[in-house]
């Protein structure tokens, strides 16, 4: 994997075309929301593109911090990302918006015949374009700078008749950037740089920078990465400067993915399928989650604990497929604890929190997973030693995400757990006589919480 992160540098240095003294366009602070399809939201593996540049701007850009919102989507053509674009866009007030459309777009109506899918459908090139003209004005006419992507291929032969199709809508994205004054981020033109030298009859339609055809490999992420850095103004200079700090960066992350898959692997294997009729619950999150001893409050219940402390949502995002999904759970109670989001280290805004937070409930309502989500839980600075603990985690901010998941759970159906006002005192503090350290419960803050969830499993019918 380190070769292949090295590989990701050398294509930086190789290719990147601006001038090393043009300056980055984005400023400390900024938020970008990178808007999409499967390809985004698979971006923010650690070796995925939109996690790729947030890596390589907080090494060569320690001064600035840069904040990425992942707000793509499989599945979703020019109609869906507009249709969702005040929600997962508008409502963050980024800086920033980068836009991929247009495989989809393409790429269904193919499928649709190929695979007898009625339910897939093309999106016609003039909405095409009229839905991402709308996006791009809503964003700027709220003050959003607006990068717009050119599509990547569907095939990796450039002569593929889904590729032929898609060079009209690229043609119209490019008319777009121009004519809407958006930086340009033309990514159809780097893969097929990449991709003719490889032409020839009989080619394979994968396997240089895609694993199917569409989705990246990770020389795709890399050159995806590359693209859409140097259109920002990633400076050549920089780059060569940081390239083994970045690596060493992305690798890290790397292995800290494995030892979080690594710790409920084998006790994921021994439990199996649930039972027929067995509402097998997840209770997922954090050093809150992996620290509560369920077996003793809720005997004989089909509750699995897969918390793991230190973690941040990003990383709840990752491992939820192995860790939750997996496992075929009627019911999923989400809580993220005292959130170590907001430890200084983790580099992360609350934007990204708050759409971590709504993904991992959306994938899980999307597979037919009950869902309920627990307030962020209080602290306090009550201990000798840990002032530190309220600028890090200031009460009006976890009582402001406490408002926001409470909203989300309103409006999408879900249980919202109140574990903050549980354990609070009038301060909004953590109570003394339910913490030894100030972040986490003792027994007692436990037993505080356990008819809590003892509610919502009465609610979906797993206890009487």
């Amino acid at each position: 994997m380190r070769s292949r992160i090295g590989l990701f540098f050398m294509l930086l240095l190789l290719s990147a075309t601006l001038l090393s003294g043009q300056e980055l366009l984005l400023q400390d602070g900024d938020v970008v929301v990178t808007l999409g399809n499967s390809i985004t939201e698979l971006g923010e593996s650690p070796a995925g593109y939109v996690n790729l540049m947030r890596k390589a701007l907080a090494v060569l850009y320690p001064e600035r911090h840069i904040y990425f919102v992942n707000a793509g989507i499989s599945g979703h053509k020019a109609t869906d990302m507009a249709e969702r674009f005040q929600r997962d866009v508008l409502d963050h007030q980024p800086d920033w918006v980068t836009i991929s459309v247009g495989v989809n777009d393409v790429w269904h109506g193919f499928l649709a015949k190929e695979r007898n899918r009625p339910d897939l459908s093309a999106v016609p090139l003039p909405l095409f374009r009229e839905k991402v003209i709308e996006m791009v004005r809503s964003a700027q006419a709220h003050k959003i700078r607006v990068a717009l992507f050119t599509t990547t291929v569907i095939k990796e032969n450039l002569a593929s008749p889904e590729n032929l199709a898609l060079a009209l809508y690229n043609r119209a994205l490019r008319e777009i950037a121009k004519k809407e004054k958006c930086l340009l981020v033309d990514q159809d033109a780097a893969f097929r740089a990449a991709l003719a030298p490889l032409q020839k009859t009989g080619m394979s339609d994968m396997g240089a920078l895609t694993c199917d055809g569409v989705h990246m490999l990770p020389t795709g992420d890399e050159l995806m990465a590359k693209t859409a850095l140097t259109a920002l103004g990633v400076p050549r200079q920089r780059l060569e400067e940081g390239r083994g700090v970045i690596a060493a960066a992305v690798s890290r992350e790397l292995e800290g993915l494995e030892n979080s898959l690594a710790r409920y692997a084998e006790t994921n294997a021994e439990t199996g399928a649930p039972c027929e009729g067995e509402k097998r619950v997840v209770f997922y999150g954090s050093s809150s989650v992996d620290m509560w001893n369920l077996a003793k409050d809720f005997p004989g219940v089909p509750i699995l604990n897969r918390g793991i402390g230190g973690e941040s949502t990003h990383q709840f995002w990752l491992r939820y497929r192995q860790d939750a999904a997996a496992l075929k759970p009627y019911g999923m109670i989400f809580f993220c604890g005292s959130l170590n989001d907001m430890w200084p280290d983790k580099r992360m805004h609350m934007a990204e929190t708050r759409a971590n937070i709504a993904r991992v409930a959306r994938m899980a309502a999307g597979q037919g997973i009950k869902v309920a989500i627990g307030a962020i839980m209080p602290v306090n600075d009550y201990i000798p030693g840990k002032d530190e603990m309220l600028a890090t985690h200031p009460v009006d901010r976890i009582q402001e995400l406490n408002r926001w998941i409470e909203k989300l759970c309103a409006e999408n159906g879900y249980e919202y757990v109140d574990f903050y006002t549980a354990v609070a005192d009038s301060a909004g503090k953590l109570r003394r006589e339910y913490t030894h350290d100030g972040m986490h419960c003792n027994p007692a803050g436990y037993t505080a919480w356990k008819p809590l969830v003892a509610g919502v499993l009465k609610k979906w019918q797993v206890i009487p």
